[in-house]
């Protein structure tokens, strides 16, 4: 609000002299919230007190960093050592441009997270020997970690390590086609059920 102000002079004794006027001064507003974005809209700007409490540690962590989003398979995974957030509680930001908090417009932007690694170890039994020319391993040959994931999958037919436990597959499973243990072979699959998920950054519009 621009407050107007006008001194005037009192007249000078009873001679009849005219008043006289000092100039209009102004002062210039002083600004209580950041302006407004100019495409934002009550459609793509969300208010934080309209956030869930865990929507709103999010953003308050994604004013400081880049944040996450992550099913619990991950993030109780004791081998992933970041943060994440349910990822039902990134539908809000997903779905709008700006969070509105104590009157600042807080742009949203998305950046590709760092990949999770998952390995899916599958087995099936094979009647016959291997070819020549295939590369067998015997289950005895493995160390302990790599041969306890290779037991359970033989017992079950499919075994997918716990998340973030190899963040590349181990040298000694590397280009193996089947695994022997004892007189029965195994024929060796190994697939990828990594995560790469976006993680959301919060700034103040200037």
């Amino acid at each position: 609000m621009v407050v107007l102000l006008v001194l005037l002079a009192g007249c000078s004794g009873l001679n009849g002299g005219a008043p006289s006027t000092q100039p209009t001064e102004t002062t210039s507003p002083d600004p209580t919230t950041t302006s407004s974005p100019s495409n934002a809209t009550p459609s793509n700007t969300v208010n934080y007190t309209e956030l869930s409490d865990t929507e709103q540690r999010a953003f308050d962590t994604a004013q400081q960093r880049q944040v996450g989003f992550a099913p619990d398979a991950i993030r109780e995974s004791p081998y992933v050592n970041r943060t994440y957030f349910p990822t039902d509680a990134q539908d809000v930001f997903q779905n709008h441009e700006y969070v509105l908090k104590n009157g600042t417009y807080y742009r949203l932007t998305w950046h590709v997270g760092p990949i999770v690694a998952q390995h899916i170890i599958e087995v099936s039994e094979r009647e016959q020997a291997p070819p020549e020319n295939a590369t067998v391993v015997s289950l005895g040959n493995f160390t302990p970690d790599v041969r306890e994931a290779v037991e359970k999958a033989i017992e079950n037919g499919r075994y997918e390590t716990t998340f973030g436990k190899w963040n590349a597959l181990p040298d000694e499973l590397d280009g193996v086609d089947y695994i022997r243990d004892g007189e029965q072979y195994y024929e060796l699959s190994i697939g990828y059920g990594d995560y790469w998920g976006e993680e959301v950054r919060a700034e103040p519009v200037q």
